[in-house]
């Protein structure tokens, strides 16, 4: 019996010291729960700075570059007011006026640069009396501006293209999605008034009418579009962009001139400095790297773009190197611009190693991409392939502001806009840029971006067409939504929350949350011919059975989305008839 009460007493300590590691145990979980969540709220703390210090900095450099148009008109206007007293003391007439008097007494146009026409646009023509510049008929030429300071006037081609729809299937005939309708179209120079100076518009200067149409309506029917009809077309594939281009867009007028445009006409190659913020989901992968590296040295770790003396030298860099062609630059600039201009710091220590100058960088394969910068995936390569092409030849930029918007508005601005949230993730992962955007294939939708239903492809698709005609300025973009935002009017900018809303104010609140991740959105509703009020109320989920409601709806689409589509109708003929003349004078 003692022997037996001796076990029993062990085994009671056993087990009261089980019990007190066990309750010490769940402290320590419990203290460590509690320090994981305090980290998790500090990491969210800081890239909430860094996203405030993102917003000013790019708010900095906007002002910057107007102050810097400012003081270039006001050289231009101290210039033609110098060059103005000189021709009058030739002609020997008196010169008394002070600087100040005479620029009082000059016209507010020849001060500011710019001359209101009769279209839609602004045409700068420094200094110059309406009387000097050409009369264009409307929809021609004349109609559209260009934006730059400037004492002269000449002729150049900005490539526009018209749209016309036809007959293409993109939805599935059982899933009872809409019919989507897919156009082929023409790529066609016409003819604008533009400035001898190089520089280009400013960026706080926005056309806000509807003046451009896509070169191809769609993406996904890249296979269908034939270059014998597009003989000017400038959209290549990745596969044509290590090869020169085939054939030669056409020249109007001094066409020569458009090549000594320095690099810094497309807005900056560093353009939107957000991309750089796009690296959360590298986070702990890059926290590894600088364990490892701690007692060791390396390049492209000796400053790192997330420190604030490591990213003011690298916008430092990109400044300077926003006029110099890539050819020249060095290898700090290249890593720079692919760290922070691309938003592909992955990729830096390769760089660092193996790419010492901006030329090196140029005559790259696809192949020496890969093994090079170890760049495995397709996207990745086929987004740094785009950028470099934009370098190799930047007289044949489209759109000025496409290098601004990186991979990071696309996933967490752009698809939200669409209603296509749910992709946000796989289009993150693969990067996808706005020149990505332009260049996207059905293939690349489906494989590596999971967007496998034909009704969301149709909603990309017109989505990126409504980027094509506001000239991928997400600027201009923003200020119509913003004009719109309170009336119901211009529903071609409408995102996928604004006719959520316009759901509710039609008393179609019980469906008008249907709409979320429908890829509903103005692009698609107005762009599109096939979609009616059958194809909402399916969207809004309304039963075919209540056919009052459904006529409602379809009175109120109308009324609202019929006017737009007749302006857009419109535009499209002058585009037309346009490329018309340009392809007749051409052809003389």
């Amino acid at each position: 019996m003692k022997q037996l009460y001796l076990t029993l007493e062990d085994k009671e300590k056993e087990l009261r010291e089980f019990i007190r590691n066990y309750g010490q145990s769940r402290d320590n979980e419990s203290s460590l729960q509690q320090l994981c969540t305090e980290r998790e709220e500090r990491e969210r703390e800081r890239w909430s700075l860094l996203r405030h210090a993102r917003d000013e900095a790019e708010r900095s450099l906007s002002l910057a570059a107007q102050l810097n148009a400012k003081e270039l008109q006001l050289q231009q206007a101290h210039e033609q007011l110098q060059e103005a007293r000189r021709q009058m003391q030739a002609a020997g007439i008196g010169c008394c006026l002070s600087d100040q008097e005479s620029l009082a007494s000059l016209p507010r146009h020849s001060i500011n640069g710019t001359i209101p026409t009769c279209g839609a646009g602004v045409v700068t023509a420094g200094g110059l009396t309406p009387g000097s510049i050409p009369h264009h008929p409307p929809g021609g030429g004349g109609d559209r501006g260009s934006c730059s300071a400037d004492s002269g006037v000449r002729v150049s081609s900005d490539r526009e293209s018209g749209a016309t729809s036809v007959a293409g299937n993109l939805s599935d005939s059982t899933d009872g999605a809409p019919t989507i309708a897919i156009g082929d179209c023409k790529d066609i120079d016409s003819v604008s008034l533009a400035s001898t100076v190089p520089p280009p518009p400013p960026p706080h200067m926005y056309q806000s009418s509807l003046k451009d149409c896509s070169p191809t309506l769609s993406p996904l029917n890249a296979n269908n579009f034939s270059r014998s009809i597009d003989p000017v077309s400038l959209s290549r594939s990745v596969e044509q962009l290590s090869s020169p281009l085939e054939t030669e867009p056409i020249a109007v007028g001094r066409r020569s001139k458009q090549s000594s445009r320095p690099s810094s006409g497309r807005g900056g190659t560093w353009g939107s400095i957000s991309r750089v913020f796009a690296r959360s989901r590298h986070r702990n992968k890059t926290s590894s790297l600088q364990e490892t590296s701690e007692h060791s040295y390396e390049p492209y770790r000796s400053w790192s773009p997330l420190t604030e003396e490591g990213y003011a030298e690298k916008l430092r860099l990109l400044r300077e190197a926003s006029s110099i062609p890539m050819e020249r630059w060095r290898a700090p600039t290249v890593l720079a611009w692919l760290e922070v201009a691309l938003g592909m710091p992955q990729y830096g220590s390769k760089c660092a190693e193996n790419i010492k100058s901006g030329k090196v960088l140029l005559e790259l394969s696809d192949l020496e991409l890969e093994c090079g910068l170890g760049i495995q995936h397709p996207m990745h390569r086929k987004k740094l392939r785009l950028a470099i092409e934009e370098h190799r030849n930047p007289q044949l930029v489209r759109y000025p502001c496409i290098a601004q918007l990186g991979h990071t508005w696309v996933s967490s601005e752009w698809l939200p806009d669409l209603g296509l949230a749910q992709y946000s993730d796989s289009f993150a992962q693969n990067m996808v840029d706005a020149r990505m955007l332009e260049h996207l294939s059905k293939k690349e939708l489906e494989k590596y971006l999971g967007v496998t239903r034909k009704f969301h492809q149709a909603s990309i698709v017109h989505g990126i067409h409504l980027l094509r005609i506001m000239k991928y300025d997400r600027q201009a973009l923003a200020v119509r939504r913003h004009q719109c935002e309170n009336m119901d009017a211009d529903p071609l900018v409408w995102t996928n929350q604004r006719f959520i809303r316009w759901a509710r104010s039609i008393d179609l609140g019980e469906y008008a949350d249907n709409l979320k991740d429908s890829g509903v959105h103005g692009g698609l509703v107005v762009l599109e011919p096939s979609f009616n009020g059958d194809t909402m109320a399916t969207a809004l989920g309304i039963p075919a059975s209540k056919s009052i409601i459904r006529r409602h709806l379809t009175a109120e689409l109308d009324a609202l989305v019929l006017p737009a589509r007749y302006v857009v109708f419109c535009q499209m003929e002058e585009l037309q008839a346009e490329a018309a003349r340009v392809i007749s004078k051409h052809n003389r």
